[in-house]
């Protein structure tokens, strides 16, 4: 329990009264208790690797069970539009550890130059520095040529593979060494966060738990879940939106754009990879609990970009549709957070950063561009509430098909999409009236001064967060 400032006040002028070893006993009691009373929250931050916003059973997936995931947007808070400002692994992750947008903090694709580097100055630095235990558990950067070694801002280094490593029997590198795991690398990882929490149940701790699935490779590798769940959903029929149907429109920008769009085996063992990481999920509600820590210990789970389910005739993400850019966002915590709430407000993930710095009461950098997220947690609004939100990609070269360079303004209402190397291309979709984002209203006689109004607000937001546009001195690296 602890001792009120007057309380300390007048049990010294007690100690000066007594003899030295009287005053030393209680110094000593006293010391003891301010090094045990460290009642910083614990945090946990599980990132999926390409789930769409509406992949979870909570979220509107017609067959897929998820109770353990759904348990934390039950008993806390659903964020009902949630984004990543730049919908590709490697970028979206340097962008959730930094708060900073990719063209910022120059993370800004999946392969050298930059890429997801030990250059990056992430959160998790700062929380080790002030004193937190601190864990990396699983995919951290993504591309053939990956840095699995250990990164900086780590007590604890677990990293299990990036996308096409496999899931089965990985070699994880745990601390700078290599190790042969047996099992599926989700399990692994959740087994692994298990371990780490039973382990620093008594101090405070921040684990980055970022598992691989739901990834899937586009028909070069194994789709595999654990094997306890292969057999799920066998033969379950699976429904297409409307955009993945036959009579889509393909936008002039995505000409070329050659992409096999998943079968429905495909999607089905997106479903199953998903309970394999809802199964790790209540291994970790459990072992919370049976420390007695569960509710001293924020939750936030999310993903790291969208995927198409052959919407637009698409596959993977890279693009600015609603089934890129929008993913789960559930958070717990019962001091703050009613159980059951949802907001509306529109957040992104350079929001996480200096929201889980706030709660730990460090001090947030004035670099970061994201905002706190605790007084939405509360049910209010930010303190500095958005109009609109900013999107950005860069094409890579070494991929065939490559998607265009863009830029993207999202209201509630409107989305307008700039393309740099084909600005002709532009499009924009009211998405009220047009959810599926099927009708570009670009050269609309009716609509030309919400493109005006959307090309401002573009404008003004890549000002308000010095967004340079084309003269990125790493354009010549592209």
């Amino acid at each position: 329990m602890c001792t009120s400032a007057v309380t300390k006040k007048v049990l010294l002028i007690m100690f000066l009264k007594h003899s030295p070893k009287i005053l030393l006993l209680f110094i000593c009691i006293f010391c003891h208790s301010l090094a045990s009373a460290d009642n910083r929250p614990n945090i946990i931050v599980i990132n999926v690797d390409e789930l769409r916003w509406d992949g979870l059973s909570i979220s509107g997936h017609p067959f897929v069970e998820t109770p353990n995931i759904d348990r934390i947007a039950r008993e806390g808070m659903l964020m009902e539009n949630s984004f990543v400002t730049t919908p590709l692994c490697g970028p979206s992750r340097g962008c959730m550890m930094t708060g900073q947008y990719a063209h910022t903090n120059g993370s800004y694709k999946n392969q050298a130059p930059k890429g997801h580097t030990k250059l990056l100055k992430t959160y998790p630095m700062l929380f080790q520095k002030a004193g937190y235990k601190t864990a990396f558990i699983g995919k951290w950067t993504t591309g053939r040529q990956a840095d699995k070694t250990p990164h900086p801002g780590f007590d604890r280094w677990f990293c299990s593979g990036v996308n096409r490593d496999l899931k089965m029997n990985p070699a994880v590198n745990v601390d700078g060494e290599w190790i042969q795991y047996m099992g599926h690398a989700t399990d692994i990882d959740s087994d692994e966060a298990v371990r780490f929490i039973r382990e620093n149940k008594d101090v405070p701790f921040n684990i980055s738990l970022w598992h691989r699935s739901v990834h899937t490779s586009y028909g070069e590798e194994d789709l595999l879940a654990a094997e306890r769940n292969q057999e799920l959903y066998k033969d379950q029929p699976i429904e297409r939106r409307k955009s993945a149907q036959p009579g889509f429109v393909v936008q002039p920008s995505l000409k070329g754009f050659a992409q096999r769009p998943p079968t429905d085996e495909d999607i089905r063992n997106i479903a199953r990879m998903t309970v394999d990481i809802d199964d790790g999920v209540g291994r970790i509600y459990e072992a919370l609990k049976e420390e007695g820590i569960l509710d001293e210990t924020m939750i936030i789970f999310v993903g790291d970009n969208g995927f198409f389910f052959g919407e637009h005739g698409l596959t993977e993400k890279r693009l600015a549709y609603e089934e890129s850019i929008r993913v789960p966002f559930f958070v717990r915590y019962p001091p703050l957070i009613e159980a059951g709430s949802r907001s509306e407000v529109g957040v992104l993930n350079i929001d996480i950063a200096p929201t889980l710095l706030a709660l730990a009461g460090i001090k947030i950098p004035a670099e970061m561009q994201g905002q706190d997220l605790l007084p939405v947690f509360e049910g209010g609004q930010l303190e500095e509430p958005r109009e609109s939100l900013l999107f950005e990609f860069w094409s890579e070269t070494d991929l065939p098909g490559q998607s265009p360079w863009w830029k993207a303004v999202r209201t509630d209402r409107w989305k307008y999409v700039h393309y740099y190397k084909e600005p002709f291309y532009d499009e924009l979709y009211d998405l009220k009236n047009d959810p599926y984002e099927m009708n570009n209203l670009i050269k609309s006689k009716k609509h030309l001064d919400t493109v005006e109004q959307m090309e401002g607000e573009l404008k003004r937001l890549m000002d308000k967060h010095d967004d340079q546009g084309a003269p990125y001195n790493f354009w010549k690296n592209l």
